[in-house]
């Protein structure tokens, strides 16, 4: 019997048992600076973390345990143990009353204020200034390879983007990304669109403009038939929905309500907000456009939307078939398009 076993060379076996030793210390560093200071450990603190990073300060359960990298199991008895403290409440979900929030109290938040710094100290201190410049970005390099193997569908990706990273510091699983049965991306993580995002639905009114050729220019979207589809986005009253891959947003589905006077080539009513999606070349094939269509349909009738439009040109057989995939039906004629819409 041959032994095809792929023993580690010696360099190999080095670097191992470097990390495993590592992997042995660095948590126990970590969990004794925080229960000494804050009484915390690094899983509670990730906890406290994961909610203050979202504007409400509120996750549904399955979207923290999905951050976290916790069942719900563990997460509820860690959840249950800061509820005590004061730090976080539950309640019943206002968007599913079968789902539980849980939200971060003003107590939670001063927790993670106070325990924030001397965290940070830590880290730089048994990691970051250990290292050269050189070597944090090698470290950087490192660690994504061993995530792309470790953790393939992204679950971690909003912890592994900091705020001010330009890929994903905003996809920290907000209300988009929190909704139970809808359809899941692998590496791509989903945010609500924010007022801030003005340039972003520019540049993909072009390309949904551009589906066939590249006919329209930057330049054209100042007309006005064009820029109502992203000029002045008002998430109270318009809805988003943005997904992020590691290299930053790979697509986006919004819908706004534009008035008679001023109505889009997919018009149906002034209650009824118009529907634009744009996939870029790193999203396709990959149910990218789907999961942002779910979802934005989901926050449609969460917002009590009586139904949402769209226009699809004759020749965009592919966005045809995903639209009345989803419900959608033609319901009139705007020049060489269909106008189609759905009931929420």
């Amino acid at each position: 019997m041959t032994d095809d076993t792929p023993w580690l060379t010696r360099d190999q076996l080095r670097a191992w048992m470097k990390l495993v030793a590592v992997m042995e210390l660095l948590p126990a560093a970590l969990d004794q600076q925080l229960q000494r200071d804050a009484d915390l450990t690094h899983f509670d603190y990730m906890v406290v973390a994961m909610l203050s990073e979202t504007e409400s300060r509120t996750l549904r359960m399955s979207a923290l345990a999905a951050a976290t990298n916790a069942s719900l199991p563990r997460l509820s008895h860690v959840v249950s143990r800061l509820e005590k403290r004061g730090l976080v409440t539950r309640c019943p979900s206002a968007d599913d009353r079968r789902a539980t929030d849980v939200r971060l109290t003003d107590a939670g938040y001063d927790t993670i204020v106070q325990a924030a710094p001397e965290h940070v100290r830590t880290a730089r201190r048994y990691v970051i200034d250990a290292l050269a410049d050189e070597q944090v970005a090698q470290l950087d390099g490192i660690t994504r390879a061993l995530l792309g193997r470790l953790d393939p569908e992204g679950r971690f990706a909003a912890l592994t983007y900091p705020r001010g990273d330009e890929a994903l510091c905003e996809a920290r699983l907000t209300g988009a990304d929190a909704g139970e049965g809808l359809p899941e991306v692998p590496g791509v993580l989903f945010r609500d669109a924010t007022a801030d995002d003005g340039p972003l639905l520019r540049r993909a009114t072009l390309r949904a403009m551009n589906w066939r050729t590249e006919t329209f220019t930057d330049a054209d979207l100042d007309r006005p038939e064009f820029a109502h589809y992203f000029d002045g986005f008002d998430p109270a009253r318009d809805r988003g929905v943005v997904a992020v891959d590691g290299d930053g947003p790979v697509g986006v589905a919004w819908a706004r309500f534009l008035p008679e006077d001023d109505p889009g080539y997919g018009f149906v009513a002034a209650d009824v907000p118009e529907l634009t999606i744009a996939v870029d070349a790193r999203g396709r094939g990959r149910g990218v456009g789907g999961a942002l269509l779910e979802r934005l349909l989901d926050a449609g009738r969460a917002a009590g939307w009586p139904g949402v439009s769209l226009s699809v040109e004759d020749g965009n057989t592919g966005a045809r078939i995903l639209y009345e995939r989803a419900g959608f039906r033609t319901v009139g004629r705007n020049g060489d398009s269909d106008t189609l819409l759905v009931r929420t």
